[in-house]
């Protein structure tokens, strides 16, 4: 019967031994979003930027480096008079009002009609050198239709960080010559400060006015096309 007591103890140190072998080896995972490898300092002029075309970005100035990143997160806001919600995974995005039709004359409902949508993103502006000197940045992304009307009426507008007032941005606009292709939005004094104050997560929003029909809706590409920020600096 004294033996049951000394089993007992000697499985508990070997138990307590495997906790302790398992610890030992154990590495802490880095945190979501820490910005573990950043962009090398402009010592030498040289350009890598992904998707957006040559042409649509034409450096500031001699001897500066250019970099892009894509967002590290991005959703559509559901706007709508009962619910609201993200939505996340979208290859596109239709951005203004969509008006909604009530099946059936007798429909009680009297709110405002249908659902508006606005499309936001958060980039690391952490991920170039805290000594970087911001020449001119961008951002883009592609619309399927409706371009001139989008770069004329989009409101755009940006914050450092969660909690911050949302600012204005993007003047000035270009776009393609015809009704789809690439939008870049100047936003080089936003860039700057991001930069320079290492923010991990600043982010943008877009949306449309409600218009007068759903002629007026833009069609913007997410997953299908990536939008991406790219920053000219020394």
């Amino acid at each position: 019967m004294k033996a049951l007591p000394t089993t007992a103890a000697a499985a508990l140190v070997l138990a307590l031994a495997f906790l302790l072998s398992g610890c030992s080896s154990y590495t802490r995972p880095s945190l979501a979003g820490t910005p573990l490898e950043k962009f090398p300092d402009c010592v030498r002029s040289s350009s890598s930027f992904s998707r957006l075309p040559r042409a649509n970005f034409q450096a500031f100035a001699s001897g500066s480096c250019i970099r892009s990143q894509d967002p590290f997160d991005y959703a559509a806001w559901v706007e709508a008079p009962i619910v609201s919600f993200k939505e996340r995974g979208l290859a596109t995005l239709a951005l203004g009002c969509a008006n909604l039709v009530p099946d059936a004359s007798g429909c009680e409902y009297a709110g405002l009609p249908g659902h508006s949508t606005t499309l936001s993103m958060n980039f690391n502006f952490a991920a170039w050198p805290a000594s970087a000197r911001v020449q001119k940045a961008v951002l883009a992304f592609y619309v399927e239709n409706n371009a001139a009307f989008f770069r004329e009426n989009a409101e755009i507008r940006g914050r450092l960080n969660i909690g911050d007032q949302l600012q204005s941005l993007g003047a000035p606009r270009t776009g393609p010559p015809g009704s789809a292709g690439w939008i870049t939005v100047d936003i080089t004094d936003f860039a700057a400060r991001a930069v320079s104050e290492q923010r991990v997560s600043a982010s943008f929003e877009i949306s449309l006015p409600c218009g007068r029909d759903e002629s007026e809706i833009t069609t913007v590409r997410l997953t299908k096309t990536l939008p991406v920020v790219v920053v000219e600096y020394k």
